[in-house]
This record gives structure tokens, C-alpha cells and sequence, in this order.
């Protein structure tokens, strides 16, 4: 009798070994994803090392899914108490997915989702993707309560959506944003933390006056769930900012995304600008302040154009020009052929010789004493 009962609990042993969630019900530990399988399979061999699957409610939990390996979210798991979900490898090139499934669920434990936990822990309940070839892919997400979550407050817990598809936030399970996501895919070197979304990495931000309008261009590097930008302009020295307009956001991306926006009425004087990027679940980052000076030469005009020997530049009023200008000739490769200086000339007409420059296309910049400087094209004609 004792012999049979000491292979039955190995048996026992081995059973729980093998076969994850199904026997775990503790919390903590390391997990990691050895092998492509759903999330949580109920019985037969899983996706995981000899640890298991992770508790559908981790704390102080590391999981990693290791590069060559695709695990599908195919259950209900809640990150909380310093949990962090690694995808990938920084030091392996083999790519290492999270790809999410969808259901028709109408709650939290029904559907297929990670919750971040938003709950004060040090660090941040979070997911990283550490390579370029770590992604997460939600483009199987079906239902509202589908995808990965972060969360603010307790009574009632609000949960935005972070990945996926469908609305974004919630109150409970009642949709507190009438607005929509797109399941676009997560790649890249990433970090999702709980106390938010991951953030949107601007690399340029510049500003420029150009035939009295102001031209201003940005570049991301990075994107994720982020929603729009505001265009904000001060003219007091930044204690009061209004925002001109706003551009959509591309949403989620890895690769440089370029904008543009003009301010086609620039105050006189001072102008100051900034760039709010607001992301989906409402927060908030301000860019660098970017100054233009509206004033010295804000009334220049080129004529004729196109022109043929001459092209004539009439600078503003006498009160907009005064002081020290230079007038260049710049061809379109960025090449200065000419540069001519210029005292005491509100209201005055430079007239530049062109005549020995072939026919196309010209820049004619004109910088103030103050540094305020205005672009405008010309073309030289031969015919």
C-alpha cells in the first residue's frame, strides 16, 4: 500500500508540473514562454518552462516570452504589485510575439485582456518589448474588453484601453469614451507601463516664418495610442497659450511620422509655440517652446516673378523695417549666390541682378537685425 500511494502522488506531482494555470494558485514567481501556444491550455503541454503559466491574478510576477516563441492571450490575466510581462530579447534577433485573441465576452473575466493595475506599486506594473522584433499583435481582437489595459482609481475602477480594438475607456464595464481604436500592431522597443500608455518619443519640433505665415513641422519616433496634437501659441511670454488647431495623430507607430501645421495669421512682435500630444486615454505632454518673431520684415514682397534681369524686394512700412537687413539669392540646392546688405530701408525696393543665373527656381531670404527671417520663391526665366 505504501508504494502505491507514493506513485500516486508523484503522479499527482507531475500532473501540476505540467499542466500550468490549471494547478497554480499562488502568486509571484518567474514564468517563461518557451514554446508557441495559446496563453492557458486547460490541459496537454502549454506554452510554458517547468514553472508553468502565470496566476490569472499576478503579483510580483516576471514573465518573459522568449524570442522565437508566439503566445496567444487566449484568458483573462490582472499584472499588479511591481509584475512585469517581457516580450523578447534585446541580444536575440528571433522575433517574439503577443498576439491577442478576441471574443464576444461582455466582462473583464470573460474576454481576453491584460490589466496594468495603476496601483502605486514601485516600479509600475508594466510590459516591455525589447527588441525590434518584439511585437504585440492585436489584429485578432474582436470585443471591447479584448486587449491590454491600464487602469485609475478604485470605486469604480476606470480601464483604458491601451491595445486593441473598440472603445476606450471604461467605468466598470459601462464605455465612458464613445470613441474607437484601431488594433494596430505594437513593435519595437517599448515600454507599457500601469500609471499610463507608452509615450510618444518626438524627435524635431522647429518653427519658421515664412511669407508671413508661420510654418511649423514635428517628427515622432514613436507612437503608441497616442490621439492628436494641439498646436498652442502664446503672445505674452507664455502666460497665456490658445491652441490654433489640432493634427490627428497617426495612432501607433515605430518609425518616423512627419507633421505639419501653418499658422497662417502670426501676431506681431512675439510668437511663441508649443505642441500638446495627447494621447487616447487623455494624458497629456507639452513639447519645447519654439519662438518667432513677427515683426521687422513681416511685409516683404518679390516681383516680378517670374522674373528675367532684375527681381525686385520691397521691404515693409517704415515702421516694420527698420535697422540692418540682408537680402540672399539661394539656389534650390542651398548654394548662397548672392547677399546684399541693407540699412535704414523701411518702405525701400532692392533690386537684384539675375541675369547670368539659369533658368529655375531661386529662394530669396531676408533676415532681420532682430533674426526674424522671411523665405520666398522666384523663378528665373530664360525665355
Amino acid at each position: 500500500m505504501k508504494q502505491i500511494y507514493s506513485f500516486a502522488t508523484l503522479s499527482l506531482a507531475l500532473f501540476f508540473l505540467f499542466n500550468g494555470a490549471s494547478a497554480q494558485t499562488y502568486s509571484g514567481g518567474t514564468y517563461t514562454a518557451v514554446r508557441s501556444k495559446d496563453w492557458h491550455v486547460p490541459s496537454g503541454v502549454n506554452a510554458w518552462d517547468l514553472n508553468g503559466e502565470p496566476p490569472a491574478d499576478c503579483k510580483n510576477c516576471s514573465i518573459t516570452i522568449n524570442p522565437g516563441v508566439t503566445v496567444t492571450l487566449n484568458t483573462h490575466v490582472t499584472l499588479e504589485q511591481s509584475s512585469i510581462l517581457i516580450v523578447g530579447s534585446a541580444s536575440s534577433t528571433d522575433a517574439a510575439v503577443l498576439a491577442i485573441g478576441g471574443t464576444n465576452g461582455t466582462d473583464w473575466n470573460s474576454s481576453f485582456n491584460i490589466i496594468l493595475l495603476n496601483d502605486g506599486s514601485s516600479p509600475q506594473n508594466s510590459i516591455v518589448l525589447t527588441s525590434s522584433n518584439a511585437s504585440i499583435d492585436p489584429t485578432l481582437v474582436t470585443g471591447d474588453f479584448d486587449g491590454i489595459f491600464t487602469t485609475f482609481g478604485v470605486s469604480p475602477v476606470m480601464y483604458f484601453k491601451q491595445v486593441g480594438t473598440g472603445h476606450r475607456a471604461f467605468s466598470g464595464t459601462t464605455i465612458a469614451d464613445m470613441r474607437t481604436i484601431t488594433p494596430d500592431i505594437l513593435t519595437g522597443v517599448k515600454t507599457l507601463s500601469g500609471d499610463g500608455t507608452l509615450p510618444i518619443i518626438l524627435s524635431q519640433f522647429d518653427a519658421e516664418l515664412n511669407n508671413k505665415e508661420v510654418d511649423l513641422s514635428w517628427t515622432t519616433d514613436q507612437e503608441s495610442n497616442s490621439d492628436h496634437f494641439a498646436v498652442e501659441r502664446s503672445t505674452d511670454g507664455g502666460a497665456h497659450w490658445d491652441v490654433l488647431g489640432t493634427v490627428a495623430a497617426k495612432g501607433n507607430s515605430s518609425v518616423a511620422v512627419h507633421y505639419s501645421y501653418t499658422d497662417a495669421d502670426p501676431a506681431s512682435g512675439m510668437n511663441e509655440y508649443r505642441l500638446q500630444s495627447i494621447d487616447r486615454d487623455g494624458k497629456s505632454t507639452y513639447s519645447e517652446v519654439k519662438t518667432v518673431r513677427n515683426g521687422l520684415i513681416g511685409n516683404v514682397s518679390i516681383f516680378p516673378n517670374p522674373a528675367k534681369d532684375y527681381v525686385n524686394v520691397t521691404l515693409g512700412g517704415s515702421n516694420e523695417a527698420k535697422g540692418n537687413l540682408s537680402i540672399r539669392l539661394i539656389s534650390q540646392s542651398g548654394q548662397l549666390l548672392m547677399e546684399k546688405k541693407v540699412n535704414n530701408t523701411g518702405g525701400t525696393t532692392v533690386a537684384l541682378p539675375v541675369s547670368s543665373y539659369p533658368q529655375g527656381n531661386y529662394l530669396i531670404q531676408v533676415i532681420g537685425q532682430d533674426g526674424t527671417q522671411q523665405i520666398s520663391k522666384v523663378f528665373i526665366s530664360r525665355q
